[in-house]
């Protein structure tokens, strides 16, 4: 039952990741009215950069989620989470949108998932460090 549920926390931090990539490439599609291929060549920093800097902040953000959630093995969950969510990404971008995804879209996932990862295991090691958790708030005499 473990690894199943293992198996899902990764689905949904994928899934998580995978919606702020998916949410960003739909607002560039809004502003610019499409992504065909002259169109990124013509816009090709701008519109690439976002991109990555997405698929950076929502491997980040699933990573950080389910290292959150697991406790363990940080490394490996950032790793998991950004590689599934490649996965949905590919799937989509061959699928729906016909674009042609690259190396750079899985590197930015996976050091964001792994980024992610370690920044809640450092988080978890101050609050070891210094006996005082976050949600703890002090309260004035």
């Amino acid at each position: 039952m473990k690894s199943q549920s293992d198996f899902r926390n990764y689905l949904a931090g994928a899934a998580l990741a995978f919606g702020v990539v998916l949410l960003t490439i739909q607002i560039i599609i809004i502003l610019f009215g499409g992504l065909s291929e002259v169109e990124l060549l013509a816009n090709d920093s701008l519109i690439w950069n976002i991109i990555y800097g997405s698929n950076l902040g929502g491997g980040l953000l699933g990573g950080y989620l389910v290292a959150r959630h697991r406790k363990t093995d940080y490394i490996q969950t950032g790793t998991v989470v950004a590689v599934f969510a490649y996965i949905f990404e590919f799937v989509y971008s061959t699928i729906i949108e016909r674009l042609p995804m690259d190396i750079w879209s899985s590197v930015s996932l996976i050091l964001g998932g792994i980024i992610g990862a370690m920044f809640f295991k450092a988080r978890m090691e101050r609050e070891r460090i210094t006996g005082v958790k976050k949600t703890e708030e002090h309260k004035p005499s």
